[in-house]
């Protein structure tokens, strides 16, 4: 029988951190292919991993991922959709069940970005 195990990264290195108001965040994600962002502890966000190396796959069979950037909105109570102020539309994934986002937040959170 095949063995399956859970184990979490043991580091995560987050190249940039970007505040958006809620606005450019919606517009940002419309644009993409993938126009979901998720939410979690009142944060409205999506994070890029860098683009796939075979150094980056190493580093991943070592429990360390790259993630080339986080942007991020306030945004207090979590919604299925979200709409700009002209009209623009995003599908919202509560991912608040999810042990890794809630300390990525938690750890967002310290930043000195967060009270800029």
């Amino acid at each position: 029988m095949t063995e399956f195990v859970s184990k979490p990264y043991d580091k995560i290195y987050v190249r940039d951190m970007i505040k958006l108001d809620l606005d450019d965040l919606i517009a940002m994600m419309s644009s993409l292919e993938s126009a979901n962002a998720y939410w979690v502890d009142g944060v409205l966000f999506a994070s890029f991993a860098m683009t796939e190396s075979e150094e980056l796959a190493k580093k991943e069979m070592e429990n360390e991922m790259y993630l080339d950037k986080i942007i991020f909105a306030k945004y207090e109570k979590y919604t299925k959709t979200v709409k700009s102020s002209i009209n623009l539309e995003i599908g919202v994934l509560n991912m608040q069940k999810s042990k890794l986002y809630r300390e990525l937040i938690q750890w967002l959170k310290q930043q000195s970005i967060w009270n800029e």
